[in-house]
């Protein structure tokens, strides 16, 4: 009987390995423009009432302005009334369409600026996303938005901003916005060139 016992334990402990614990799921982090997006609602909430005044306050500035403007100056005060400017927040939806990195946006419509912030923004999550790296997305209120650019030597933090217009609305715009630029611009061009 003893040695039934003792076959049945062997039996027993060598038929099965013991369970291993399952690991748990990796949790996918949300996506950078996800990030930004809540981000930028949490902030306008908090600023709801000064944004308020910044985009009503210059609308007799923006009407002089407009009324004295000439040539390209006037288009470009024209297209800040609105619906007068095509979809300026329409950019970069795909990396194709995502030549360039714009460097400033404006705003009169408070509900409009996270909109402008992420349109800003997008240029940078595709050109990282072609290039398989990430972004960290991040708010300093005494700074602005960071996006910090893994393996980007060149531009490791670009950073966006919102300040009030003379004329009213804010002007949202990425730090050193020409340098910004060309960056961009150096980076898709050696993604994009034939190999």
């Amino acid at each position: 009987m003893v040695l039934q016992c003792l076959l049945l334990v062997a039996h027993v402990a060598f038929a099965a390995p013991p369970a291993k614990t399952a690991k748990p799921a990796k949790v996918a982090r949300p996506a950078p423009e996800e990030t930004l997006a809540v981000m930028l609602a949490t902030v306008r909430q908090a600023h709801a009432a000064q944004m308020r005044e910044a985009v009503v306050g210059g609308a007799e500035e923006l009407r002089d302005a407009m009324a004295s403007g000439t040539g390209a100056s006037k288009k470009r005060l024209a297209d800040r009334l609105p619906g007068m400017a095509r979809d300026p927040y329409d950019i970069c939806r795909t990396w194709a369409a995502c030549r360039e990195a714009p460097v400033s946006l404006h705003v009169e419509e408070n509900a409009l600026a996270d909109d402008a912030f992420l349109a800003l923004a997008r240029p940078w999550f595709r050109l990282q996303e072609a290039r398989g790296k990430g972004v960290d997305v991040s708010f300093d209120p005494g700074v602005g938005v960071q996006l910090k650019l893994e393996d980007m030597p060149a531009r490791p933090v670009v950073i966006l901003s919102a300040s009030p217009a003379p004329t009213g609305g804010f002007d949202v715009a990425v730090e050193d916005g020409a340098e910004a630029a060309k960056t961009y611009a150096a980076a898709r061009a050696t993604l994009t060139a034939p190999k």
